[in-house]
């Protein structure tokens, strides 16, 4: 041992006394040397025994949480916190002014209760209340950057807060570092550095700073690391450079996001869920156990096209192409979805797996919001998952990874991936997830006793101390430096009140030897008890998972008879369907097939064939009749025209009828309007446009009468019309070709594959090539018309002339001969019928005498008259349908001795 000569001296100088009899004794010093030695050797190992058991070490005093004091518990030990009380300009000020900043301005609404932001409210339809628990008043629209005013309002109402902060664990900084960088986005360095440096000066001249210099100082960010990592001082870099200040190399930094550093630690994202107590959770974590999720997997965000290396457009389109399987919430578009809490919610809760791809960052707030509502994180990076403080170390116990490289290759198929998984991990990843929903919200605070949530914030300010103290005990020793262990002197002027003090401080080990004999029987117990607990609360949270487990097995079950039952139920609907509609098939069959068997009765022997004789009659003289009524409505008239011999001239090939003679083109017109082939084969600027418009309205003529005549006989003309009057085109099938499989071969193949091109019957704008074809489909139309009566064209050019010959070959047909159809229409305007006018409420029967062309209003008031009924209380009914007075019996096509039923309308009283 070495003394200092100084000390030496001032003992001496303080001393006198002693120093006598120090010399008096001396011969007597092995008497008190021997009690000495036998001290330090029993006494000694006994002493440092208790003061080891009175001064516990930092680590044991922070894992010991309750600690005997004047018979009190004391629940703060080693979580004691000092909250600087920073002037307004690195807090308030950036607040209040934030309608000042452009960069700052569009999260101002968000800073109302205590940056939790405006709360959600139930909407008119109850959507917000099927997705969300609003009953408890706990969801907010909650911006993702407001973590630094969130988390200084909570620790103003932290339970171990201390003013002295010699007591202190931590010191809280409570400034606004991310409203501070955000403000001067995009300004010179100059303007960003400012502030914090600032800071710094004033947090070295405070007295805690001395006692770690800042070791123990945290603060709080809503922004991502590397927004204070500025590398150079260029103003086109990013960010500022407050985490490369001296200072704040020393502190720590708790942000939503990490640059990996030592003293950095991520903490999560602030939700839309903030509740009060342990009830509101416990409610919520039931909601999203039991909700039934339609999706596989679901992706919220949007594209990222300016970056290279982003795999959303991946993401999305394999999203996309599974179709029911996978919800996309776009958020690049202008509803702007995806800030809407509720809809976002929604597809979270719908989905079993929600895909996290990396975005502006690594992390994105999404991921909490999925877990939030229950959803399985789908991961692309493994520093995605970074909130080890919130999250279970071993990733693959809450979420899945697929390799961010494998899936920009297209390599993998995310749907093949999630579907491989087995029921049985999805349903333990989200268990754990559910556990996790406690350890990442923001809870109100206020909240005390069993009720208070352990929330993230307390997880964050509680693992601040261990980790302070962790890298305490992990300090190398050359960083600690030599440390000399204090020597106290002792002269032989002192030697009895130093072993004076040691016998007491002996008598003070005893006692607290007794003390800690009586203190150990009781921390045992209690140390056996608090185990006890802790495994009878395991086996009734193991015994809960089951339950759980076998809950939810039984509510997949109940959903899968249920639409079984459904489809049961709609498949006996549509069978039943089938059997109604079978029996009204059945039905109408069997009444076809009487009507059928009556048919053939009728047209067995000479009398059956007379009736078909007289329907064919019939028939005939009715297809003459619409024909004329063609004819009537465009009536073909001849005029002076060229000489026979030009006629022949112009289709010396052409056929006629025997005993006939041929009408000339030129000679013939419709409506009075003449047409000419001459502007069809050659257009010049001399052409009459009237004759031009004349012609085109002459074939919207000709094509109108030949779409009428052609159903009348049930003739499916060749090339369809399109009637547009003047403006008239006619389709046929052009069909292209197509090279044969043999490059070699010159033969091709005629596609089956033909579609219809429209020519056009008139020349105004048209091609007269294409006009002057559109001519010739017409009149072979015509011409199959004359092929079905047994006759043949007059020529490719002589549509009037084919029409009018059409016409008259009808009217001249063999079964009635053209004079005596000639004769009866003559006859037609003065025949006259009997009919019969028989009224249903008493059967009388009235004869009356009216012209076949009359009309029947005649026959209807001369009956009026007779009868005395007023025309309006009456109808007339014949073959089920009621009479109009411009019809005629003619156009009825009635008989001699018909009857027509008199029904009179009955009045209500």
């Amino acid at each position: 041992t070495f003394v200092s000569p100084s000390s030496s001296k001032i003992m001496k100088k303080f001393n006198p006394r002693k120093r006598k009899v120090a010399r008096k004794q001396s011969p007597n010093l092995l008497i008190y040397i021997l009690p000495t030695l036998l001290f330090w050797v029993l006494f000694v190992p006994r002493i440092n025994q208790t003061v080891t058991y009175l001064f516990p070490s930092y680590q044991e005093t922070l894992n010991i949480t309750l600690k005997t004091k004047h018979e009190e518990i004391d629940t703060c030990a080693g979580r004691y916190v000092y909250i600087h009380n920073l002037p307004s300009r690195f807090n308030e000020d950036l607040i209040e002014s934030c309608e000042s900043y452009a960069e700052l301005r569009n999260k101002c609404k968000y800073l109302v209760n205590s940056g939790f932001g405006p709360p959600i409210l139930e909407d008119e339809h109850n959507h917000t209340v099927r997705v969300l628990t609003t009953e408890t008043d706990s969801w907010y629209s909650t911006n993702q950057f407001m973590l630094e005013v969130i988390f200084r309002e909570k620790m103003r109402h932290y339970e171990c807060l201390t003013n002295d902060s010699s007591l202190s664990s931590a010191v809280f900084v409570p400034f606004y570092a991310g409203f501070d960088g955000r403000r001067f986005w995009g300004y010179n360095v100059k303007l960003r550095d400012e502030l914090g440096e600032d800071l710094a000066q004033w947090l070295r001249e405070r007295p805690e700073w001395t006692k770690m210099h800042g070791r123990d100082h945290f603060f709080v960010t809503g922004r991502v690391g590397r927004d204070f990592r500025r590398v150079s001082d260029q103003d086109s870099d990013w960010g500022n450079k407050l985490m490369r200040l001296p200072e704040f190399e020393n502190m720590t930094m708790l942000s939503i996001e990490t640059n990996s550093c030592s003293n950095e630690f991520a903490v999560p994202y602030p939700t839309y869920f903030h509740p009060k107590t342990k009830t509101e959770v416990r409610t919520w974590q039931r909601q999203v156990r039991t909700v039934q999720r339609r999706y596989l997997f679901s992706f919220v965000g949007a594209p990222r096209p300016e970056m290279e290396e982003s795999i959303r457009g991946e993401v999305i389109k394999q999203c996309l192409a599974s179709q029911e399987r996978c919800k996309f919430l776009n958020c690049d578009t202008p509803s702007k979805d995806c800030g809407n809490p509720v809809k976002a919610m929604e597809v979270f809760q719908d989905s079993v797996f929600c895909l996290q791809p990396p975005g502006d960052t690594t992390t994105r707030r999404s991921t909490f919001d999925s877990v939030l509502a229950g959803c399985i994180p789908v991961f692309f990076r493994l520093n995605s998952a970074q909130y080890k403080w919130h999250f279970p170390v071993d990733h693959t116990k809450y979420s899945v990874y697929i390799s961010e490289d494998d899936v920009r290759d297209g390599k993998v198929s995310i749907e093949k991936i999630l579907s491989m998984i087995n029921e049985e991990d999805v349903l333990s990843m989200r268990n754990e997830v559910e556990k996790i929903i406690p350890k990442i919200i923001y809870a109100k605070p206020g909240a005390v006793g069993p009720e208070k949530n352990e929330d993230a914030f307390e997880i964050a300010v509680s693992r601040f101390p261990r980790q302070l103290l962790m890298e305490r005990e992990t300090e190398p020793s050359s960083s600690r430096g030599d440390r000399e262990e204090d020597v106290k002197v002792i002269e032989w002027e002192e030697f009895d009140n130093e072993l004076t003090r040691l016998w007491s401080l002996s008598s003070a080990l005893k006692l607290a030897t007794e003390k800690k004999m009586t203190l150990q029987p009781k921390l045992e117990s209690l140390i056996q008890v608090s185990a006890e607990s802790l495994r009878r609360t395991n086996e009734l949270e193991e015994m809960r998972q089951r339950l759980e487990a076998k809950k939810l097995m039984v509510d997949k079950t109940s959903v899968t008879c249920k639409v079984t039952e459904q489809d049961l139920k709609k498949k006996e609907d549509d069978l039943s369907a089938e059997v109604r509609s079978l029996l009204v098939g059945g039905t109408t069959l069997s009444i076809a097939k009487s009507k059928l068997q009556e048919s053939n009765c009728q047209l067995e022997g000479e009398s059956g064939y007379a009736h078909l004789k007289t329907v064919t009659n019939k028939l005939r003289k009715r297809q003459q009749y619409m024909v004329s009524q063609v004819s009537f409505i465009y009536p073909l008239k001849i005029e002076a025209g060229p000489s026979q011999d030009q006629e022949l001239e112009s289709f010396p090939g052409g056929s006629r009828l025997v005993g006939t003679k041929p009408v000339s083109q030129g000679s013939v017109r419709i409506l009075g309007l003449p047409f000419s082939m001459a502007p069809f084969t050659k257009m010049s600027f001399f052409t009459d446009k009237k004759e031009v418009q004349k012609s085109a309205t002459a074939l919207g003529y000709v094509a109108h009468a030949v779409s009428l005549l052609a159903p009348f006989f049930g003739v499916p003309i060749r090339y369809p019309l399109r009637l547009g009057g003047s403006k008239t085109y006619i389709l046929d099938y052009a069909p292209y070709i197509e090279p044969s499989a043999s490059d070699m071969s010159p033969v091709s193949t005629l596609s089956e594959n033909a579609k219809f091109v429209e020519f056009p019957l008139f020349l105004d704008g048209q091609d007269t090539t294409r006009a002057a074809y559109a001519v010739f489909l017409l009149n072979k139309n015509i011409e199959q018309l004359l092929n079905f009566v047994g006759e043949s064209s007059l020529g490719p050019r002589q549509v009037l002339a084919n029409l009018k010959e059409l016409i008259r070959i009808i009217h001249s047909s063999t079964t009635i001969s053209a004079s005596t159809a000639s004769k009866s229409r003559s006859l037609t305007p003065q025949r006259k019928i009997t009919l019969k006018v028989k009224t249903q409420q008493d059967g009388r029967e009235d004869v009356y005498k009216i012209g076949y062309n009359a009309h029947m209003k005649k026959l209807m008031d001369a009956c009026c008259t007779k009868r005395n009924f007023e025309k309006d209380t009456v109808r007339f009914i014949f073959g089920r349908k009621e009479l109009k007075p411009r019809q005629t019996p003619a156009q009825l096509m009635m008989e001699e001795g018909d009857i027509i039923d008199l029904v009179t309308e009955q009045g209500g009283g």
